[in-house]
Parts: structure tokens; C-alpha cells; sequence
């Protein structure tokens, strides 16, 4: 018997990363699972793991958080098969700097102002575009996920949801970044609205992450570390982070984990920067 038989997760970005990572927890605890994402070929293999290591439950339903309809869709068929929604986490929200032709390197929290390697700030060239495309990726998608899951939470009377950002809703790098304006706006609309859910017995809360060996961060690393070993690469993202190593998914899924499940029952409205000590804030 897991310490979740008989709960209901919903996740978006299930199939890879920390969201794929998330989702093993999750089963492994006998939740169980309906999750989305845009590829259906790496949803249905996750699907069709979780399946057969776990025995769980898994919904797997191709849906893009981009887009309302589907959006709707997405929540209403997981309601539908279920009945409610216990747990839901927002972990999609595409990086936008990896499809950007005019990004040099990636900026962190966790970068020195005047590091030789930092790329010339371009503010005053920079299209509003990219400001409203972050926004789209992150912020609106997750209330849109949010909006979209609510009546499906409020039908379990009560209910937990996680929605994972950047430490650089925190702390910005030393460039102007469209992601770390998206990232602060979703942190701030999520302690606020911890105070209009909390008397419905809805908690929600923040894993913001920094560092995490993911696909996306080593694509990252296969565009712009050309000519670079990934120690040299990624000694901007450890050397000034105390446990001077990146971490793992599996490390913010149970973050995300104890946000969600029950052991953190007394617990709302609050950040779990999950980082290594990259930004130490109180």
C-alpha cells in the first residue's frame, strides 16, 4: 500500500525531466496519474513504464499549455475519468531562449556581475515579443492549467497544487531576462492566491529550481558549449553554489513530492528553492 492509493495527480510536462522524475514518485506512492504533454510517442512510453514498474494508473493525454482549448480538454477528461483532481503540478513552460537565434549563453541567478563570459546586455535592442512570449510560456500557461483544474480540485474538497519555477523568480542574472520577469510573476500570483484558496482547504506552493541536470539543460549545453568540456561548461552553475554540484530530477521530485502529498498538509504559500544554496534567501 502507497502512502497515495487512491489520490488523483495531474501534472503537465510529464514525459521527460523533472516532470518524468515527478511522476515515478507519484506512482511508485500508488497515485494515480494523468499527465500531458505536446509529444504523444514520449508520453505514451513514459505511460506504458509507469504502468509496468508500478502498476498505476496512467492517463497520458497530448495537450499544450499554450493553448486554452486544449487546456479544457486536458482537464476535462482527466476529471472526467476520475471524478476530481487531488494534486495538481504545473511543471511545463519551455524554455524560450533555446529556440532564440539571438541568444549567446544562457544567464543565471548564480552569475557574477562582471564575469568575462557574460554576453553584452541587448535590452535596448530587444523586441517586446520575447517578454510576451515568456509570459505566454510560463506565467499564463500555468494559470491557464490552474483556471482549467479548479473545479475538478474543488470536487475532493480539498486539494494541493505545485507549480515549478526558476530560482531566477528570485534572483535575476546580471542581464536583463524575459524569464526571470515570467518566473516572478508566476511566484507572486501563487502566494496570492494561497490566501483566496486556503479556506477552501487548497494549499499551493512554489519548487523553484536552479542547476538541474535535465534534457533541456543539456541541449543547452550541445548549442552553446561548442569546443567546451561539460565541466568547463557548467562551472558557471557550481561554483558559486555551496554543494557545488548540479542536482538532480529526482532530487526536486521530492521537493515537489512533499508540497503536494500530504506531509505537507500545514504548509502554503511558500517557495522550496531546491538549488544546491545557489540563492540564499530566507
Amino acid at each position: 500500500m502507497g502512502e497515495l492509493n487512491g489520490k488523483i495527480l495531474a501534472l503537465t510536462g510529464g514525459s521527460k525531466g523533472i516532470g518524468r522524475a515527478a511522476v515515478e514518485l507519484f506512482a511508485k506512492e500508488g497515485a494515480a496519474i494523468a499527465m500531458c504533454g505536446r509529444t504523444a510517442d514520449t508520453l505514451n512510453r513514459a505511460a506504458k513504464e509507469l504502468r509496468e514498474r508500478y502498476g498505476a494508473t496512467v492517463l497520458p493525454i497530448v495537450a499544450d499549455i499554450m493553448d486554452r482549448e486544449s487546456v479544457d480538454a486536458f482537464t476535462a477528461e482527466v476529471g472526467e475519468t476520475f471524478g476530481r483532481i487531488d494534486m495538481l503540478v504545473n511543471n511545463a513552460g519551455e524554455s524560450e531562449q533555446h529556440k532564440s537565434d539571438k541568444i549567446v549563453r544562457p544567464v543565471l541567478s548564480e552569475d557574477p556581475v562582471g564575469a568575462s563570459y557574460l554576453p553584452a546586455s541587448r535590452f535596448s535592442e530587444m523586441d517586446e515579443k520575447e517578454f510576451q512570449v515568456a509570459f505566454e510560456r510560463k506565467f499564463f500557461g500555468m494559470l491557464r492549467v490552474t483556471q482549467s483544474a479548479l473545479p475538478w480540485i474543488r470536487k475532493a474538497n480539498s486539494g494541493s497544487i505545485v507549480n515549478i519555477t526558476s530560482t531566477k523568480g528570485i534572483q535575476p542574472g546580471p542581464r536583463t531576462a524575459t524569464s526571470a520577469i515570467a518566473w516572478a510573476a508566476c511566484m507572486n500570483w501563487t502566494q496570492g492566491l494561497s490566501l483566496e484558496l486556503g479556506p477552501e482547504n487548497i494549499r499551493i506552493n512554489i519548487v523553484s529550481v536552479g542547476g538541474i541536470v535535465t534534457p533541456n539543460l543539456m541541449s543547452a549545453y550541445e548549442r552553446w558549449g561548442k569546443g567546451m568540456s561539460e565541466e568547463e561548461y557548467f562551472l558557471p552553475r557550481t561554483q558559486n553554489v555551496p554543494l557545488q554540484r548540479l542536482g538532480t530530477a529526482e532530487e526536486v521530485a521530492e521537493a515537489i513530492y512533499f508540497l503536494a502529498s500530504p506531509r505537507g498538509g500545514y504548509v502554503t504559500g511558500q517557495c522550496v528553492a531546491t538549488d544546491g544554496g545557489g540563492v540564499r534567501v530566507i
